[in-house]
């Protein structure tokens, strides 16, 4: 027995750092498609906001050459000034804050000065090549960042799982003796293994739907912008509740055997009696 629980203890492991590094890439592709439309789509539109606050100031009705003189002038001129002093500003404020926090003497403005004007310019660029990329929309980029942050979800609900970050009944479980907890460490470990094991099987299904219809023609169950399959969003259900499933079983089986952890990276919440023991008196009376 102690045998099987160090092999699954060391598979687990493995398993755990694998979904550490599917969730972070998941987090960055999710972050960089949503960015890349928001930027894309704010830039490429032919009335920007600053030029529609700028009509609305100025001009109750505006001519088309006032229209024109704002969109093509005005507008960009003033818009580039006010990224130009946000970038200079925000540099400014973080050498500002690492030289405070490395006792060092406050940096120079003009420096800061020369920083964020480097900065705002190759943001710029970034800007311009990105619209000459993509001049009329990032393609698939909502649809596929939304199959990352399913990705996103169930991993990261799952590591909550390892680190038994999920929520417990723990104010009745902090009320139960030690005999009484692990049988019930035991069937509460057991529930939450058949309910995430049946969510998993209706995800296999929902999975084994979606890949007999990519399977059925070429241009079937796949994303528009890329062929990509659907399915492949969709395999994060079964895959992450199943390793759940067996978190949970494994978790209760442990608790039911050798009792729950104690403190630690996979300990849940606080042990309230070691903070007691910890707490200093106050004003020289009792803790």
């Amino acid at each position: 027995m102690e045998s099987f629980r160090r092999i699954a203890g060391k598979v687990d492991d493995v398993v755990y750092r694998v979904e550490r590094v599917l969730l972070l890439v998941s987090l960055t592709m999710m972050t960089v498609l949503v960015t890349l439309d928001v930027v894309q789509r704010s830039f490429s539109r032919q009335v920007g906001k600053t030029e529609s606050a700028l009509l609305a100031i100025f001009y109750s009705s505006p001519t088309p050459e006032q229209t024109a003189f704002v969109v093509d002038v005005l507008g960009p001129l003033v818009f580039g000034l006010l990224a130009i002093a946000f970038f200079v500003l925000a540099t400014h404020s973080s050498r500002s804050i690492a030289a405070e926090r490395n006792k060092q003497p406050l940096p120079g403005f003009g420096k800061s000065l020369g920083v964020g004007l480097v900065i705002a310019l190759g943001a710029g660029l970034a800007v311009k090549l990105l619209l000459l990329v993509f001049p009329s929309s990032v393609p698939g980029a909502q649809k596929f960042a939304l199959g990352f942050m399913l990705w996103s979800g169930m991993l990261g609900a799952s590591l909550a799982t390892r680190t038994r970050r999920h929520i417990i009944l723990d104010p009745i479980k902090k009320k139960l003796d030690e005999q009484t907890l692990k049988p019930f460490s035991l069937i509460g470990g057991l529930l939450t293994f058949f309910f995430c094991a049946y969510l998993s099987l209706l995800g296999v299904m929902q999975l084994m739907q979606q890949v007999r219809e990519w399977a059925s023609g070429d241009g079937v169950g796949v994303y528009d912008a890329l062929p990509i399959p659907l399915w492949v969003s969709t395999l994060a259900i079964p895959v992450t509740f199943t390793v759940m499933a067996l978190r949970f079983l494994g978790q209760g089986i442990h608790d039911f055997k050798w009792g729950p952890p104690k403190g630690g990276a996979d300990a849940h919440g606080i042990d309230l009696e070691a903070l007691e023991k910890e707490q200093l008196p106050v004003d020289g009376g009792a803790p």
